[in-house]
């Protein structure tokens, strides 16, 4: 029998247990950083100081610790990152002050929070049953994303690069759920919309939602009709078209160009300049060394001893319960948009001129890590195996050793 109690049927809710997820991840990824040499604002945390320029009344840093990864244009030095983790920090630097500021516990406070909207994410699926998967099994993939994968060790790092991976992730999760939970394109376009304001590429994560959406409605599974996407289109249009009239007008604000957002001349590491000179920042040409980086990159011998490559190892590596992603080669309208998704995802990432520079494992697979989460969790079985269990735990401990390989020397 049902509870009419509202507060024992908040206590037996999703979002309560939801709650509780947030906290014990907040508390595992801060507890660790005390393990770990951090500095509260590390040296290229840059979003905080570019929330205070904003508060001085200028788009550019007025005196930067370093300029490594910024543009300069007219004297003066941006940070040519898209703005949603500025945007996020500028309550709390417009109250502490700058000095005060903690970007490593406010990275910290916000991948906890995507951990738990990926839990959310994952309970939706299994209300609108789309995954036989039993509440177990989803807590034991919310414990695959939040620490056995490489979210964990960017969520610590408060960093420029890692911050604004996280942000993106967070609200990728949370149009994805919105998308699941209320059937509704336009929440889902919002999220991805202002994910879309700290990574643009992240749009091509539409076709895993609009995936979702024809799942979640069976008139539109039977029978592809034009009027019948029209109206559910032009709301999921909303968020994103949004997004981008405020990416290029802060683009034109800062470069004098709405197409410029300061990537072609960004002071990059000085091994870099030459190849982005060359071939700019997407080419063929990078190919072979980013599908390296991402599938079949192997640990190095250094010393007598194994250590990551700090320019990419294989995700089969870091997480390997992605495996068990061969479940999902099933030709159903979820599982080939989930996957459209990520492989459009994979297009602009392997053409890309690094690999995501030093870093433990592939940092860019957190841009289809929630399509991934979607897959493995829709093709599950209802009860976990032992062996997907323990491949789960590997990769626990596989992170464990890069957050400590990776924090030790305080990057």
């Amino acid at each position: 029998m049902k509870t009419t109690d509202p507060v024992k049927k908040f206590l037996a809710s999703p979002l309560f247990v939801a709650l509780l997820v947030m906290l014990a991840a907040f508390g595992f990824y801060w507890g660790w950083t005390y393990l770990l040499p951090y500095k509260p604002r590390p040296t290229f945390a840059y979003f905080d100081y570019q929330a205070n320029a904003w508060l001085k009344g200028h788009l550019h840093l007025m005196f930067p610790q370093t300029t490594h990864d910024m543009t300069r244009y007219q004297g003066d030095w941006y940070i040519p990152f898209p703005p949603l983790p500025s945007i996020l920090l500028f309550p709390y630097v417009a109250y502490k002050g700058i000095l005060e500021v903690n970007v490593v516990w406010f990275a910290c406070i916000v991948g906890a929070v995507t951990v738990g909207l990926v839990y959310l994410m994952l309970r939706a699926l299994q209300d609108a049953k789309l995954t036989e998967l039993d509440h177990r099994g989803v807590l034991w993939l919310t414990v695959l994303f939040g620490i056995g994968s490489v979210f964990w060790y960017m969520a610590v790092q408060g960093t420029v690069w890692f911050f604004a991976q996280i942000t993106t992730v967070t609200f990728v999760a949370l149009g994805t759920w919105l998308t699941i939970r209320r059937k509704s394109l336009f929440w889902g376009g919002v999220g991805l919309g202002i994910a879309m304001l700290s990574r643009p590429l992240i749009a091509l994560t539409a076709p895993l939602l609009l995936g979702l959406y024809a799942e979640l409605n069976p008139k539109l599974k039977e029978k592809f009709v034009v009027q019948d996407w029209i109206k559910p289109l032009l709301a999921f249009a909303v968020g994103p078209v949004l997004a981008a009239v405020a990416l290029l007008l802060y683009n034109d604000a800062r470069f004098d160009n709405p197409l410029d957002f300061g990537y072609l001349t960004q002071n990059v590491d000085k091994s870099l300049r030459a190849d982005l000179a060359t071939y700019g920042q997407f080419h063929i040409h990078f190919l072979g060394r980013n599908l390296k980086a991402m599938l079949w990159g192997i640990p190095l011998m250094k010393d007598g001893f194994l250590q990551p490559d700090p320019f990419g190892i294989s995700l089969f590596i870091t997480t390997p319960a992605l495996v068990y992603l061969w479940r999902s080669f099933k030709p159903t309208i979820l599982a080939l948009s989930a996957w459209t998704a990520t492989g459009l995802l994979m297009v602009p990432l392997l053409l890309y001129y690094n690999t995501g520079w030093y870093q433990f494992g592939y940092r860019f697979s957190l841009d289809f890590m929630i399509p991934l989460m979607v897959l493995l969790a829709v093709h599950a079985p209802t009860k976990l195996p032992w062996h997907y269990k323990t491949l789960i735990m590997l990769g626990v401990v596989v992170n464990a050793m890069g957050v400590l390989w990776f924090g030790l020397p305080n990057y």
